[in-house]
């Protein structure tokens, strides 16, 4: 059964590497159409194939490649056309709110840089097909999040409650469209020296914006160098909690495969290196190349960049594919992802379990007299809402939280890489 689902997901990665590249690439040309011919010959379940690539919210961007592999009368086919018109609905729908908010807060004297989903979408062949659920606008910290927030709020927006984060404010248009504001690049890690870079990156990332049209429309996003970094720390932040899947990975394709001068690539290996994320970002983009088709020679300058030692290694890979799949977007089909720390060992334990009582209690965790009492509340909060609300045992979290980790270690994060020009 497990060789059957890797095959599944091994066909679902190939047809994504012909989404993302429009047409195959010349050199697997001949290949790829052999693959397609076999593909509508044999008995291939494409309903579990469609269910997976939905699950990773990347079917629409089969639309193209499947339309000539699926009958036209059958339901699977009738799924993705369903999926995929869905999808560009709410990409205009996105496209025109991102262009109202960005003029309201323009108004007002607020800049902004527009993030993740649209931001990115205008590099896909495609790019009403990539899937976003909601707005993202970076600001340049918390008081100008606030101001902005209540700029919102005299236009009708209403502040979502449950939904205000260490690193964002989230808000409902009065047509239904959740915009978050994020106030910082990503929530805090565990490690205080690289929180305090990314919030000087922050300032960087406003110096350095770039006007780009997307989908018809120009909007602020950060020049090729920062946003690469902010994909890449939106996908760590994900890792490091339930996780992430395909959709976030074919972002990584499509901008790479988009290509940036060498003085860009040479600002992101600096950025990442200080970042001490460098393993992260080998690891990643060895993926992407194996499994979803990124030109090799687009990302050279990586390979160039050091050695990327146990990255490489083939059943390191495979752990890292099998945590992708069964991530799904976001790793929240599994209750029993919640986190994955930088190691194995006790200190690992307390090191997350201090970060986490901080990520509680924000303000509170300022104040070290407090730390006994947050502790606590931290402690009995995390069985609490394992047993009542998610219905599972912490015990199985935790035992869920080593097995990730273990893939975590090999990686090194926030260690400084000092690899040889």
């Amino acid at each position: 059964m497990e060789e059957k689902n890797k095959e599944k997901e091994l066909i679902l990665c190939s047809l994504l590497d012909a989404a993302l590249h429009a047409e195959p690439h010349v050199e697997n040309q001949a290949a790829l159409k052999q693959k397609w011919e076999r593909l509508k010959q044999q008995e291939t379940e494409w309903e579990s194939i469609l269910s997976i690539a939905d699950r990773h919210r990347v079917l629409p961007l089969l639309y193209d490649v499947l339309e000539n592999i699926l009958p036209e009368d059958g339901a699977d086919w009738k799924r993705v056309q369903e999926r995929s018109t869905q999808t560009v609905g709410q990409s205009y729908r996105l496209l025109f709110m991102s262009r109202y908010v960005t003029g309201l807060l323009k108004d007002a004297g607020i800049d902004t840089i527009l993030l993740k989903g649209s931001g990115v979408a205008g590099l896909y062949p495609v790019p009403e097909l990539r899937k976003s659920g909601d707005v993202d606008l970076l600001v340049e910290n918390g008081k100008m999040a606030q101001e902005a927030g209540r700029c919102l709020q005299v236009h009708g927006f209403v502040a979502e409650s449950g939904h205000q984060e260490n690193h964002h404010l989230t808000y409902m248009s009065p047509e239904g469209i959740r915009l978050e504001l994020h106030s910082a690049l990503v929530e805090p890690f565990d490690s205080t020296e690289v929180n305090t870079f990314l919030e000087k990156c922050q300032k960087d990332f406003f110096e350095n914006r770039v006007t780009e049209n997307v989908m018809g429309v120009d909007f602020f996003l950060a020049s090729p160098s920062y946003q690469a970094f902010y994909l890449l720390l939106h996908m760590l932040q994900h890792f490091l909690r339930s996780g992430f899947g395909l959709k976030l990975l074919c972002d990584w394709v499509v901008f790479w495969e988009h290509g940036c001068t060498a003085e860009e690539e040479a600002k992101f290996l600096t950025l990442v290196r200080e970042c001490g994320i460098l393993n992260f970002t080998c690891v990643v983009t060895l993926f992407c190349v194996r499994y979803l088709g990124l030109s090799e020679n687009k990302v050279q300058f990586l390979e160039k960049a050091g050695e990327a030692g146990a990255m490489k290694e083939e059943a390191y890979l495979e752990e890292f594919f099998t945590e992708i799949m069964e991530a799904e977007e976001f790793g929240e089909a599994d209750s029993k992802r919640m986190v994955a720390m930088r190691g194995t060992g006790w200190i690992d334990y307390i090191r997350e379990f201090h970060h986490q009582m901080h990520l509680s209690h924000p303000k509170a965790g300022q104040y070290k007299i407090f730390y006994p009492i947050l502790w606590v509340r931290t402690f009995f909060g995390f069985v609490y809402r394992n047993r009542k609300l998610r219905g599972i045992s912490s015990i199985a979290i935790l035992k869920n939280a080593k097995k990730r980790s273990r893939l975590v270690t090999k990686m090194k994060l926030f260690q400084k890489n000092k690899y040889e020009e």
